[in-house]
């Protein structure tokens, strides 16, 4: 068996944080004016964003199981490659990594300087370098070690999860005053069922599970939690779970002081919320939450990210050296120094929307995969370990599966030339894994004529 490079210094807690982290980013305090534009009713909305609660807590019962049985560093890369072989976790690690992750980070890291640039008054330009300050010092922080990581991590979780109770409990403390000028109703303007309801309702589905991503981040550092097998798939199923109820509550705060008519028009609904409130001084206050999320959630992307291109170098020889464990660190250093250099890049080039747009669908392709891994994987190993068992199974894993195709039919027929882009994208990572195949096959081959022959 393969010694753990990496040093167990993850608790439970640290795990949830990550989870928490990753999940609250800026979106919370953005998305509503957005799915506005597609449903005015608050009831219904607030239906939706349980739905995709709901949704997404079936895709974390599967990785809980799958967590369980392969507590190995790299998540869903690993049980792809277990359920459906090399080829199909590669393009996955391909796309994951060199656009998606490193684009999302990219996107954080700006949101998180413009924030603090409109706080400290930064003219335009110095907003890319902040951007690039913060990857770099979050890089090198979690080089340093994982400890370093984890630390940054629990505090700015703690920050933004302060900063939602403290929305909703402004809300509430102020609620009788609300009251006296008359409170809205959730039900009001009527819902008219039909067909034309269920494609909205899907439309701003896709920004709720925007704003639910990141449920999967504890499953990358799986090696260095404690007890992983018990501890990773509770992380990722309470941390969605207290998420899903933070969302909710807040979501209802916001109806009740912004008219469902105002919502659409409404971008910056938590400043808006507590200025009218506070007075302006509270957009300031609202704006340094947002800054603290982002930099919370940055660091738990580039954090994991680090893990899931070490995985993904361990096993194909084009990235052999990105394996590389520092010594003394015990941390992925090449991996997390590789991934903050294309983020860096993106920010400098200001590609990073279009990646993100173009390789949202070929992402969920892989997640549909591996929610359906959970059977592949019961079948191709019956007998292996299983501390955790998926609930409701197989309609759970199956129910996760086909709402996520189901969301990426949507997409292509929205936007089908952005989706045949993405798709590209990943097509592109097939010629890099037939490269990577000749380049193993080498290695391997250079590996045989150095062993002793025997006599």
């Amino acid at each position: 068996m393969k010694k753990n490079p990496f040093l167990r210094e993850l608790t439970l807690w640290d795990a949830v944080a990550i989870v928490v982290g990753c999940i609250i980013g800026a979106g919370v305090f953005r998305v509503p004016s957005p799915i506005a534009h597609h449903l005015e009713t608050p009831a219904v909305i607030l239906g939706v964003w349980l739905a995709g609660g709901l949704l997404s807590m079936a895709g974390a019962l599967c990785y809980a199981e799958l967590s369980s049985m392969f507590p190995k560093t790299g998540g869903d890369y690993v049980y792809l490659r277990e359920a459906y072989g090399h080829a199909v976790s590669f393009l996955f690690g391909w796309t994951k990594l060199f656009v998606e992750r490193t684009g999302t980070i990219a996107i954080i890291a700006y949101v998180f300087a413009e924030y603090v640039g409109y706080l400290a008054d930064f003219s335009k330009g110095s907003v890319k370098f902040l951007a690039l300050a913060a990857i770099a010092l979050l890089t090198a922080a979690n080089v340093a070690g994982v400890k370093y990581g984890k630390h940054i991590q629990n505090i700015f979780t703690s920050l933004k999860v302060l900063a939602l109770v403290f929305i909703i409990g402004l809300g509430l403390f102020f609620l009788p005053e609300r009251a006296q000028a008359g409170l809205p109703s959730f039900m009001s303007p009527p819902v008219t069922p039909g067909w034309a309801l269920i494609q909205s309702a899907g439309m701003a589905l896709i920004f709720v599970l925007w704003t639910y991503g990141g449920w999967t981040e504890a499953a990358y550092v799986a090696e260095e939690v404690l007890e992983p097998a018990r501890n990773v798939p509770r992380a990722i199923i309470g941390g969605l779970a207290f998420v899903t109820a933070i969302y909710l509550a807040v979501n209802c705060i916001y109806y009740l002081y912004i008219p469902a008519s105002a919502m659409k028009e409404t971008k910056l609904v938590a400043s808006v919320m507590v200025s009218n409130i506070l007075g302006p001084w509270g957009g300031k206050l609202v704006a340094l939450f947002v800054a603290a999320s982002t930099f919370g959630a940055l660091n738990g992307y580039i954090l994991t990210g680090g893990r899931i291109l070490y995985a993904l170098s361990e096993d194909h020889a084009l990235f052999h050296r990105l394996a590389a464990v520092h010594p003394k660190f015990h941390t992925p250093y090449l991996a997390l120094i590789f991934n903050g250099s294309v983020a860096a890049l993106l920010i400098m080039t200001k590609t990073f929307d279009q990646l993100m747009e173009y390789t949202t669908v070929a992402i969920s392709l892989f997640f549909a995969l591996t929610g359906l891994s959970v059977i592949v994987l019961r079948r191709k190993f019956p007998e292996r370990e299983r501390p955790y068992r998926v609930l409701g199974y197989p309609l759970v894993p199956l129910l996760f599966a086909a709402s996520t195709l189901l969301f990426i039919v949507n997409a292509v027929v929205q936007e089908p030339r952005e989706c045949l882009f993405g798709l590209a994208l990943v097509g592109l990572g097939g010629i890099l894994y037939l490269v990577s195949r000749k380049l193993d096959k080498k290695s391997h081959r250079s590996a045989l004529e150095k062993m002793p022959s025997n006599v």
